[in-house]
């Protein structure tokens, strides 16, 4: 094991690639860790020492009795491209933070994953698998996610997870526990969250909107339900997605929801078909196939929509956060997205839809076409609303149960849930006074709502919205099963 570690400091250590089975959990177990904050870390150089130094304040403020371990499991530094950037900011910032007499009850292990267990794999599950299977080497009881672009406070957050960990201990001894995080977040980010996610977790029985939350708190037995093999997906992206149903899944699980206020991060941008959303679509799928017995069960039976325990603002103590503005929303980039791709995606589209309704999208497709040489007039996409997205929802659910075609339903999946996702950004891009691509254009280097507006307009347009679609879809959710009898359409 001292031949993985260099010891940096005190209590802080440096690894390197392929990590031996058991380095990490025989150095958590030599320091008596009962609680992990792990910050699974690509190219944040930039951020990850001041989210580490906030990180151990909060650890000084809500875990003084409590021996912690913080783990950077780093994708940046690979054996093809060895960029130390990420990991020398994070020794850095600790060093600092440490000085000479470091808090005896801390530790930092700062490493890349790339070899862990064989797997050269990139991805945030990479980096947390690495976490997950070492955790069986000691004797931690909790395990805290965190992704490696926050900017939020984490003596705030730390105090809501710790909150909530003692609470579960209390009120459920011998229950397995998963903490998921639900904030505002802009109305033109995470979109797969909204129109994927959250209503795929209803075919389980429990409506759970921060289905792939990227900041989750576990108990070890949630953590031992993570070990074991693997599909390549949940290696990439779709790690966050198949934890949440893996707890659905299990009987002995208790599922929180705590809101956070805000995600203060690097927005992403996933209405722009690219690899992410088919990884993390795909893992979603590969789990629902996984629980199919369980899955159909549940189609057959009348049942209310379960929530998880869900800890508010009031009880976390954290009001909501105007997630402010955004620059990454490019309405051009969005109509050449639908118009030049479409071609691409069409056999898979045809697959599950169907002929009638392709060539109904596909005529919608056409006339984004004409329009698209000059963006003038009423903000126009595809019509793709509301019910024919659930819709489709049902038709690719039902491709999966009956046919295992995963590769065709996400590839779909991939291209409509755009199409449906920038119909929601049309409705709130109208609710905000901006009903013309001329005027979207002129304030997409500037979007957002104005600050006196935010919370109410987060509530209607967004939380609303998003939790309406999750409770329309599991209303008709029998319709599945129809399609899955009813053969080709």
């Amino acid at each position: 094991m001292t031949e993985f570690w260099k010891k940096e400091a005190d209590n802080l250590f440096r690894g390197t690639i392929n990590p031996p089975r058991g380095v990490l959990g025989q150095l958590l177990e030599r320091h008596g860790t009962d609680t992990v904050i792990c910050h699974p870390t690509f190219r944040n150089a930039d951020n990850i020492g001041r989210l580490l130094r906030n990180g151990i304040e909060g650890a000084l403020v809500n875990f003084p009795d409590r021996r912690v371990a913080f783990v950077v499991s780093d994708g940046t530094y690979t054996s093809s491209n060895p960029d130390s950037s990420t990991i020398d900011a994070a020794i850095g910032a600790v060093r600092k933070v440490f000085g000479n007499d470091p808090p005896e009850n801390i530790i930092v292990a700062v490493t890349p994953y790339e070899g862990y267990l064989g797997n050269d794999i990139p991805g945030k599950g990479s980096a947390l698998k690495l976490v997950y299977e070492e955790l069986a080497f000691c004797e931690a009881t909790l395990a805290i996610i965190l992704d490696g672009d926050l900017r939020n406070d984490m003596v705030q957050w730390q105090r809501a997870f710790r909150k909530v960990a003692d609470f579960h201990n209390d009120n459920y001894p011998g229950k397995d526990m998963f903490v998921t995080a639900r904030y505002a977040r802009h109305f033109v980010d995470a979109s797969l969250t909204r129109f994927i996610v959250g209503p795929l977790t209803t075919l389980m029985g429990v409506f759970v909107p921060g289905g792939i939350s990227g900041d989750i708190c576990l108990s070890a037995g949630a953590v031992a339900l993570e070990r074991g093999s693997w599909p390549e997906e949940r290696y990439k992206y779709g790690t966050d997605i198949s934890t949440t149903f893996d707890n659905l899944a299990n009987p002995q699980s208790v599922i929180y929801e705590l809101y956070l206020g805000a995600k203060l991060h690097d927005i992403t941008d996933e209405a722009k078909l690219s690899v992410m959303p088919g990884e993390v679509i795909g893992a979603a799928l590969e789990r629902i196939l996984h629980y199919k017995d369980l899955v159909e069960e549940k189609l057959t039976v009348e049942m209310p929509l379960g929530r998880p325990v869900v800890w508010g603002s009031d009880k976390t103590g954290i009001e909501f956060i105007d997630p402010g503005y955004t620059s990454v929303f490019r309405v051009e980039q969005k109509v050449l997205t639908l118009v030049d791709r479409w071609a691409e995606f069409e056999e898979d589209i045809r697959m599950v839809l169907g002929d009638q309704k392709t060539v109904e999208l596909e005529k919608q497709v056409d006339n984004l076409r004409r329009v698209s040489g000059e963006l003038r007039g009423p903000v126009v996409f595809l019509d793709f609303d509301t019910d024919k997205w659930i819709d489709a929802l049902y038709r690719g659910l039902a491709l999966v149960l009956k046919e295992g075609k995963i590769d065709v339903v996400k590839r779909a999946f991939n291209y409509l849930y755009t199409a449906a996702f920038l119909e929601f950004c049309k409705k709130c891009l109208i609710a905000l006074g901006l009903d013309t691509f001329e005027k979207v254009m002129a304030n997409q280097e500037h979007l957002g709502v104005p600050p006196e507006r935010a919370k109410e307009f987060y509530d209607k347009n967004v939380d609303r919205a998003v939790f309406r679609l999750a409770e329309e879809f599991f209303a008709g959710r029998k319709k599945i099963m129809e399609y899955v009898s009813g053969g080709s359409w």
